[in-house]
């Protein structure tokens, strides 16, 4: 197999070794599974609620001090912030 520059995690190399030896089985009805997956990636992708939140001036400046140092709008900051916190990545310090 051609050697790629990319560093693969553990995760990636296991399934680049079962893949290897033939381990790796082809599913049923393909095409409708890459079909469903397709849709729920670009779901998943799509920005198409807006919502309105109300919250302190302090909070609000806080909030854009730190979307600046991130190099982010603040809006991006707040939907990431809420993307980990419901999926269980936000953590306490």
């Amino acid at each position: 197999m051609k050697q790629y520059k990319q560093k693969l995690n553990a995760e990636e190399k296991s399934i680049l070794t079962a893949f290897e030896s033939g381990k790796l089985r082809s599913i049923s009805h393909l095409e409708t599974e890459k079909k469903r997956l397709q849709t729920i990636a670009k779901a998943h992708g799509i920005k198409n609620r807006r919502i309105s939140l109300r919250m302190t001036e302090w909070d609000f400046l806080r909030v854009q001090e730190e979307a600046l140092k991130e190099g982010l709008p603040y809006q991006s900051l707040l939907s990431s912030i809420i993307h980990k916190y419901l999926t269980g990545q936000l953590t306490d310090r």
